[in-house]
């Protein structure tokens, strides 16, 4: 019988020892002074679990973290907490990609994601994401020309700053962004996006909602002396639509401009419901695809709940979102 007691509280011991893993496994700590479980973002990356079915959540701690964070396609449903787009910093300074996300599921939180190559640079990109049902939510993404990759797949970007100068916000994702600061930093000539849907069949493109088209706070001061653009078609089937938006006044009246070796007669660049002196419409460039919507109906398919199926997966993120207009 004694034997037996000794049996059962072993076996409960490991019960315990199991259960306790497990929660430990499900949240972890980067820290650079070593007072969490680890010291940089990639380590905490490396020894999360592959094929994970619930957010493992990585909480980094202030910081700037001078690395490159590449999140596998087994690496699944990862989420990183920050202490603020200010505090906690993922920062690189090559021609590549500062975080690179190819896992679904994937989730970031008043993180700052940085790329310092600077003007020069061919490329800076600070976010290449083909994370499908990826969300950025209060983050802060910086680069200069090529900032944000959004490769493909389904994403969501919620209150974040994106700074850039070229062709900043580029892909052939399907994403939205609402009430999101889209900054210009300066350059002469600026262009916001370079969509690049390829087959008319896809559903793929660029929503913009409740967003603020303006100015770097850092370059407003040099407003006047740059000519903005709000795109650029990179494939012939590019989709941009922007609602309901301010466009600040350095967005040039034609609004939109051809990339070279590409056509314009199949491109989508909508406009709904914007304000500020760079929306208004009278101007824009006379293509086939690039109209001022007048009617909510009309302006529907671009919507979150449209474009992403967005009422199936965000809400379970507990990240808001607009479902409608």
């Amino acid at each position: 019988m004694h034997g037996k007691m000794e049996s059962t509280g072993l076996i409960m011991l490991v019960i315990f020892l199991s259960v306790s893993i497990c929660n430990c496994h499900g949240s972890v700590i980067v820290s650079k002074d070593g007072s969490g479980d680890y010291r940089t973002v990639g380590e905490a990356i490396t020894n999360a679990p592959d094929m994970s079915e619930k957010p493992y959540t990585i909480h980094i701690r202030t910081g700037t973290y001078e690395e490159y964070v590449v999140i596998p396609a087994e690496k699944t449903n990862i989420k990183l907490i920050g202490d603020g787009p200010h505090h906690t910093k993922i920062v690189g300074y090559q021609n590549g990609s500062t975080i690179d996300i190819r896992g679904e599921g994937f989730m970031a939180q008043n993180m700052g994601f940085v790329n310092g190559a600077g003007l020069n640079a061919s490329a800076a990109v600070a976010v290449r994401n083909e994370g499908n049902k990826s969300i950025f939510f209060q983050c802060s993404i910086e680069g200069f020309q090529d900032t944000l990759w959004a490769v493909s797949g389904r994403q969501f970007y919620k209150n974040c700053d994106i700074y850039g100068t070229v062709d900043f916000i580029y892909g052939d994702a399907a994403a939205v962004f609402q009430d999101c600061m889209v900054y210009a930093r300066y350059r002469e000539y600026v262009t916001f996006t370079a969509q690049s849907r390829e087959d008319p069949n896809q559903k793929t493109g660029f929503t913009f909602q409740r967003c603020k088209f303006t100015m770097s706070p850092q370059d407003s001061h040099r407003k006047s002396e740059v000519h903005a653009t709000l795109g650029r078609p990179w494939r012939p089937y590019s989709t941009v639509a922007i609602l309901q938006s301010y466009i600040d006044s350095m967005v040039d009246p034609k609004g939109w401009e051809p990339m070279p070796h590409q056509p314009t007669d199949k491109l989508t660049y909508v406009e709904f419901g914007n304000i500020g002196p760079g929306s208004n419409t009278d101007a824009r460039v006379d293509w086939p695809g690039v109209r001022l919507l007048q009617h909510p109906l009309q302006a529907a398919p671009f919507t979150a709940s449209h474009l992403l199926d967005a009422d199936s997966w965000i809400p379970s993120t507990g990240v808001p979102y607009h479902d409608g207009l």
